[in-house]
């Protein structure tokens, strides 16, 4: 009798160990990153310039490059800042990027909110991931004027989009992008979210390496950013 206990507890415990790993493996997918940071501009004065640890660039286009400063704004996300991309110019050439520079990452969330304000050629928010150069990058873009939140590639000399969806962006309204980014070998490879809806995901083998995060306007859209946010 004794016997024939002990072995109902081995072969109960032998069918315990792989529900305890798959359940042990789905919490680990759930939650699978131990690290993050967040920027909502709020330690910041108001109407400062380009926040510490991020990096200016402008590429294309021969217009006034516009201004990047901290400002209040009572609907903002995190009261009272955020950061506001300004244009001072009404063509709407040229792209406009903020680079968090502290980091570079592989396998990765990140998000941040966004207003698109106004803009008389272009009213494009983007996030940027995986940026390793002004030829090398990914950003998920959000078009008002095209209706489209589209994941676009930087190569030498174009940028190049390659899936979009229709949605709709309304102007004056905070919306949010969300990516999950998986490095070599992983998956889903670069999902894309729009207000908390799944509307993008590919798998590019491009700039596997990783990089870093920024932030995306085009032309002489007025956005304001709040919240951005990588967990790794």
């Amino acid at each position: 009798m004794y016997q024939g206990r002990k072995k109902r507890y081995i072969f109960a415990a032998i069918i315990a160990i792989p529900v305890i790993l798959v359940a042990f493996f789905a919490a680990e997918q759930q939650h699978p990153y131990r690290n993050s940071k967040t920027w909502n501009f709020d330690s910041y004065p108001e109407n400062s310039s380009i926040p510490n640890t991020f990096v200016r660039i402008d590429t294309g286009g021969t217009q006034a490059k516009g201004t990047w400063a901290v400002k209040p704004d009572e609907t903002a996300p995190s009261n009272p800042n955020v950061l506001a991309r300004l244009s001072n110019t009404k063509t709407g050439s040229g792209y406009h990027m903020l680079i968090q520079a502290e980091g570079a990452y592989s396998n990765f969330e990140a998000g941040v909110k966004f207003k698109i304000m106004s803009g008389r050629e272009q009213q494009v928010a983007g996030l940027i991931v995986r940026f390793q150069d002004t030829s090398a990058y990914f950003v998920l873009q959000a078009d008002a004027l095209s209706h489209r939140f589209s994941l676009c590639r930087a190569q030498p000399g174009i940028i190049v989009c390659t899936q979009d969806t229709d949605v709709s962006i309304t102007i004056g309204q905070w919306h949010s992008i969300m990516v999950q980014v998986a490095g070599a070998g992983g998956e889903p490879g670069i999902v894309g979210y729009l207000d908390g809806k799944r509307l993008l995901q590919r798998y590019d083998q491009h700039y596997m390496t990783g990089g870093q995060i920024g932030l995306w306007t085009k032309g002489d859209s007025i956005v304001y950013f709040d919240d951005l946010g990588v967990a790794y």
